[in-house]
């Protein structure tokens, strides 16, 4: 009926749904039966929403406003990626039940290719918006719907993906294509904003890296004379923290580069002028240059310096750090599922407002320094360094230089020129500490000095640099039974325990492993040069059926040996994990599995008695000796003092210290 010599009747078929009947033929769709497959199972759409993150957070709020104008009309607003796949549907429950007969839901291909003639995948094609109305679509059982969609471009003119209303084609909704142009225009819009942001705030980071890291002093005043920046050699230089002086009149640095106060009046650079810091009495030797804006005015402007020294006037070389300082992770990194992860990513929130000192406590391989730099990447001093130190690596004979760094000639071997210590490379930034429980008692007594004072003095000089740096501890140790054995200063365990977050080990949250597995997996094939795997069911059962000894370090272990075995195959099932004692699961081999035995429910004794007996038993085998049961049990004397009181077991009585070992006797019956 629609054609004419053979052709489609262009009166009858409009062009851009003729066409598009024209490329399901050659693709010999079959109108009366949909093409099987072409949906997304849950994790496959897990890993599209990811890799779309940006335009499904940029869509959702126009989402929500758009299905507000369609609200109990039979209609759902749907938003997919550039491929055609559907990421987001919002509708009424009625509709979105219907729809689900038609596959018009989450995880779904309506591409042409797919679907034939529809709103989404023939708007991908023609590149412009598109309404499929009943009939139009070329497969039988989509004709129920009516359709309008528009593409999204993102900034640089790409398709990013495609806006869409569908519901039932007895309900017209003659405003709804109108609605969806402009809502994407709205999203491309908001994409521009987000973009132009994204470019300012790299543009803020390269130049505030630019001023920190130079190897001379540098400082930036604004049009005012006010101190906009200045890096960590400048203010060793001038003897001033940098953040300190930031947002003061460069007047008040008692001398230094003033001759950037002519360069704002006059515009005109100037090179190599000599001047001396007042209190201080050191020379420097600046130069001087203007900023301005796109009109050519005056806006700022930026001094270099540098110090002289001697009569010939030698130049001490600043300390350069090797790496600038972008932040490696933020809280969004952290996979937090189950309730002790949310509550330890919580805290983490409230510690990354602050400047605090934190203390990170957990097993080994939990991620406390994923933790850690997540903190400083989003708190203010993200742009600054985030130093990390192993404390259990470093030998006794290096710690301390690492720590404060050296002068010249302090001692054989010391580098020509001195070298800077960590506290310094990290001005501005953070300094992490990882297992500080290992930390011996000598290195705990001059940290606790530098947390005190704020100032490191290098070994072999008396001269005391201030540090603006930002403290964070971790360790897998218990600190108060650490303190009670005298292996750990309890001065300095009160200094760090200021926010305390708990990393739980991975055994006690389940819930987190597939999502740590989809992630870990995508990383690691990346980082094996591999396509992206999938991952089945039995892959993640099998995960979250062991205990992992080793937290998420070992199951990082196990992905990438799984991965690896698996060769050219792009899917991860059970068959291609092996886990440490035992073998690969799969339908042909027995798994060893660790087997708790199950204890009659007389036989549980409870956890009170168990104390009571554990401590008995420890005065036992120390003859009553109250200092080594203190340290054989881990706790303090005080404590210990506390429970022999609690369950009936002495006192510091002469009595009762007679009676103990009968009493001691009577608790083991």
């Amino acid at each position: 009926m629609f054609l004419a010599n053979g052709q489609l009747d262009q009166r009858l078929v409009r062009t851009e749904v003729g066409n598009s009947w024209q490329r399901c033929r050659e693709l010999q769709l079959n109108p009366l039966q949909p093409r099987a497959g072409g949906f997304d199972d849950y994790g496959l759409l897990s890993e599209r929403r990811s890799r779309k993150e940006l335009l499904c957070r940029i869509a959702r709020p126009f989402l929500q406003d758009l299905f507000a104008f369609v609200r109990g009309a039979d209609y759902q607003v749907i938003l997919t990626d550039e491929s055609g796949y559907l990421l987001e549907v919002i509708g009424d429950p009625r509709i979105v039940n219907r729809m689900k007969e038609v596959e018009l839901c989450a995880g779904a291909d309506w591409s042409e290719a797919s679907k034939g003639t529809n709103a989404i995948g023939t708007s991908l094609v023609e590149r412009r918006p598109v309404q499929i109305i009943a009939w139009e679509h070329y497969c039988e059982q989509n004709q129920i719907l009516t359709c309008s969609a528009a593409p999204i471009h993102d900034p640089e003119g790409n398709i990013a993906g495609v806006l869409d209303i569908s519901g039932d084609c007895r309900q017209p909704c003659p405003y709804a294509l109108g609605l969806v142009v402009t809502t994407a225009r709205s999203i491309e819009n908001q994409f521009r904003l987000e973009n132009a942001r994204h470019r300012l705030f790299l543009a803020s980071q390269y130049s505030s890296a630019l001023v920190k890291y130079a190897a001379d002093g540098m400082v930036a005043i604004d049009r005012s004379g006010t101190i906009v920046d200045l890096n960590a050699p400048g203010g060793e230089i001038l003897g001033i923290v940098p953040s300190r002086a930031r947002g003061r009149h460069l007047t008040s640095l008692d001398g230094g580069p003033l001759g950037l106060l002519r360069v704002l009046e006059a515009g005109r650079e100037y090179l190599d002028e000599d001047s001396v810091i007042g209190k201080i009495g050191r020379r420097i030797r600046t130069s001087g240059t203007a900023v301005r804006d796109e009109a050519g005015c005056v806006v700022g402007a930026i001094g270099v310096f540098r110090e002289i020294h001697g009569a010939t006037g030698g130049i001490q070389k600043a300390f350069r750090p090797s790496r600038l300082a972008v932040p490696r992770y933020c809280l969004d990194d952290i996979v937090a599922q189950s309730a002790e992860m949310k509550a330890a990513k919580d805290w983490a929130a409230l510690a990354a407002s602050g400047s605090s000192t934190v203390l990170i406590l957990g097993e080994s391989g939990t991620g406390k320094e994923l933790f850690a730099a997540a903190i400083h990447g989003a708190s203010d001093r993200a742009p600054y360094p985030f130093v990390a130190i192993n404390c259990a690596a470093l030998p006794e004979s290096l710690i301390e230089s690492e720590l404060f760094g050296y002068v010249e000639g302090s001692f054989t071997g010391a580098r020509k020129g001195g070298q800077a210590g960590k506290f310094e490379m990290a001005a501005g930034g953070s300094v992490f500490f990882d297992e500080i429980g290992d930390m011996s008692l000598n290195v705990q007594a001059k940290l606790l000095r530098v947390i005190q004072e704020r100032r490191v003095a290098r070994i072999g000089s008396a001269e005391e640099i201030p540090v603006d740096v930002r403290l964070i501890a971790a360790t897998h140790r218990k600190l108060e039974a650490e303190i009670a054995r005298g292996a750990f200063r309890e001065d300095l365990y009160y200094r760090l325990n200021v926010l305390e977050i708990f990393v739980p080990p991975l055994r006690k949250r389940v819930e987190d492993i597939p999502e740590l597995a989809r992630r870990l997996a995508a990383r690691i094939a990346a980082k094996l040069n591999r396509a992206p795997v999938s991952i089945e069911d039995s892959f993640l059962a099998r995960l979250c059926s062991y205990r992992w000894p080793g937290n998420v370090r070992e199951l990082e272990n196990a992905i990438e040996r799984a991965i690896v075995r698996i060769g050219e195959n792009s899917s991860l099932d059970a068959s291609s994990l092996h886990l440490p004692g035992g073998e690969p699961w799969n339908s042909g081999v027995a798994v060893r599995r660790e087997v708790v035995p199950r204890a009659d429910l007389s036989e549980i004794v409870p956890l009170r008695e168990v104390e009571r007996r554990t401590i008995a038993e420890a005065l036992g085998n120390c003859g009553g000796n109250i200092a080594r049961t203190a340290q054989l049990l881990g706790i303090c004397r005080n404590t210990l003092y506390r429970k022999m009181q609690e369950y009936g077991i002495g006192s510091g009585s002469r009595q009762n210290r007679i009676s103990l070992p009968h009493r001691i006797n009577e608790i083991r019956k």
